[in-house]
């Protein structure tokens, strides 16, 4: 399914429902291309720019859910959990994570971004639920969450909010980002915070959805306008904690569950009961906030009594914050080890025949490998395929971006015996390569075939002999993505010039060939060139000689 969207006429400025609270989600304005982790950035230096030296970071766990409800029975048509990852900013550098621990002490700002994926189809809209099916589309939703500080309250916090919408067509990966809204507001700390996305037309006019097969959908008609959406944030300030451990029966591995509330440095050990002095180091390493888990394989070790500690310390002074102990027992389980009754050799009887067991195995085991082997060479195919198919996209891409029907304009400027030091202006088509450009230039170093009193300083090149034609090149190979490109010229002149005595010749009209090289080095999809080209120039109607003409120039494609 190619899912395509374009704003529907008229449709930007018709209000189909009632208009929103005052307090809504304002729209970015932005770059399409901006990634949620940039404008949380902005935000950031904008923060610090205002607080200044005030401006600590606010440290918390946040988890956000999302819940799409019919908006005429409250029924809830669809939940789903944002995975919210956390990012951390510093505005000042930072060294490498060694023994000493040599860092700023500064703690870094945390934001957390996200994202849910929901079935666009559903029962209750007949339009897209009878095109599309939960496996050809999905709705998303991003979102980014930045805490901020609130001077003079320090049991709240405000939170700046990024949510974008986007549909994401399943079958081909295609995905278009339609709306994205940013708002901030305050709250308190360790409080649930619902935030409502206003079923209202959508604010770019975006909402029409198009098939493969040229079906519109309206976005908003078969979906916006019957349902109602929620976000429910969830924070808590991150605290330093030391969980309860767990020993996998299978692999003997501990896992340590710990929490850290401020960028410090953070160590694990395992104590012995009967050796205190000497502990087991699991981590001592820098780590940011968050939520941690530090393993040690303890098949080696004796069953027992055993400790461990989390403890922290401060960046820079090396001073202890938190420290916890806990114990365990180490305890192996008594494992059953039961021996198939069934051997190579033994057959069993069914139905009066006897069947081979083993063999039967042996040829399953076959029919797996030989799978495997045509799987991986499918995959490796898929995977050339995938690639080829990128590299198409970004060459078609380029060249659609500022044309029509393949057809670019260009201008540049060159230097050439007939075309003089000349502007230039016209048009090129990809395939085949041919372009066609209108040239006006002044003959200061020579004019074939014309009297004329050639200027002696170069400010005087307005009353120099002047050139005017036109040029149809065709380039019919190129090689290395447009690095050279071998081309044919054909150029219609006409010279002009006041005659330095009576009777001289003011103008004249030229018919040039030239055979040249080109260059494009950026590659044929961008837009920057050049060329060099020599042949021979000829005056109709003229009983003279044909003069060599030797012509540069540079362009851009637009």
């Amino acid at each position: 399914m190619a899912v395509l969207l374009f704003p529907q006429p008229g449709h930007s400025q018709q209000m189909r429902v009632p208009a929103a609270v005052p307090e809504r989600f304002q729209e970015i304005e932005s770059s399409d291309d901006a990634t949620i982790d940039a404008l949380i950035r902005q935000r950031i230096e904008q923060a610090r720019q205002t607080l200044g030296g005030s401006f600590k970071p606010v440290l918390v766990k946040t988890e956000a859910n999302y819940a799409r409800l019919s908006a005429s029975s409250r029924d809830v048509l669809y939940e789903a959990s944002f995975h919210l990852q956390p990012g951390y900013y510093t505005h000042t550098a930072t060294g490498a994570d060694t023994s000493r621990h040599r860092v700023s002490a500064d703690q870094p700002i945390m934001y957390y971004t996200g994202s849910a994926r929901t079935p666009l189809a559903l029962p209750v809209i007949s339009n897209l639920a009878q095109a599309l099916s939960g496996g050809e589309a999905l709705y998303t939703i991003n979102l980014g969450l930045l805490p901020l500080p609130v001077p003079g309250s320090a049991d709240s916090i405000r939170y700046y909010v990024i949510i974008e919408r986007a549909l994401e067509s399943t079958r081909n990966g295609d995905i278009k980002r339609f709306e994205r809204f940013h708002k901030e507001f305050t709250a308190k700390a360790d409080e649930p915070i619902p935030l409502r996305l206003a079923n209202e037309p959508l604010a770019k006019g975006m909402y029409i959805v198009k098939l493969e097969n040229s079906q519109v959908l309206d976005f908003y008609e078969d979906f916006s306008r019957f349902i109602d959406e929620h976000i429910i944030l969830s924070s808590e300030r991150l605290k330093f904690g030391l969980g309860k451990q767990t020993i996998s029966d299978v692999s003997s591995r501990l896992s340590i569950p710990f929490s850290i509330a401020q960028t410090c440095v953070a160590k694990v050990e395992l104590l012995s009961v009967v050796d205190t002095a000497n502990p087991m180091v699991i981590l001592d390493t820098i780590r940011q906030p968050a939520d941690y888990l530090a393993e040690v394989d303890m098949s080696h070790f004796a069953d027992g009594p055993y400790r461990y500690r989390f403890s922290a310390r401060e960046l820079g002074t090396n001073k202890e914050i938190f420290s916890e102990t806990h114990s365990f027992q180490k305890a192996t389980p008594v494992t059953m080890v039961s021996s198939s009754r069934i051997l190579p050799s033994d057959t069993i009887e069914v139905g009066g025949k006897k069947k081979d067991w083993a063999a039967y195995v042996r040829e399953l085991n076959g029919e797996l490998t030989a799978e495997r082997v045509t799987k991986d060479r499918l995959t490796a195919s898929l995977g050339a395929s995938e690639d080829a198919k990128h590299q198409l996209e970004s060459i078609v891409k380029a060249n659609a971006k500022s044309t029509i029907a393949d057809v670019h304009g260009r201008v540049g400027v060159g230097v050439g015996t007939v075309a003089g030091d000349h502007i230039m202006i016209g048009i090129e088509a990809n395939k085949p390569a041919i372009s066609f450009d209108v040239t006006f230039g002044y003959l200061y170093a020579s004019a074939p075939y014309l009297s004329y009193v050639a200027p002696t300083i170069f400010s005087q090149i307005t009353s120099s002999p002047k050139s005017l034609g036109v040029q149809l090149t065709w380039i019919p190979v190129k090689f290395f993505d447009g690095i050279i490109e071998p081309l044919v010229s054909l150029g219609y002149y006409g010279i002009w010039s006041q005659p330095a005595f009576a009777g001289g010749l003011g103008s004249a009209t030229l018919l040039s060939g030239q055979i040249g090289v080109a260059s494009e080095p950026l590659g044929e999809v961008h837009g920057l060139g050049f060329s060099l080209s020599y042949g021979a120039s000829s005056g109709l109607g003229l009983n003279q000689a044909a003069v060599m003409d030797l012509t540069f120039k540079t362009y851009v494609r637009f």
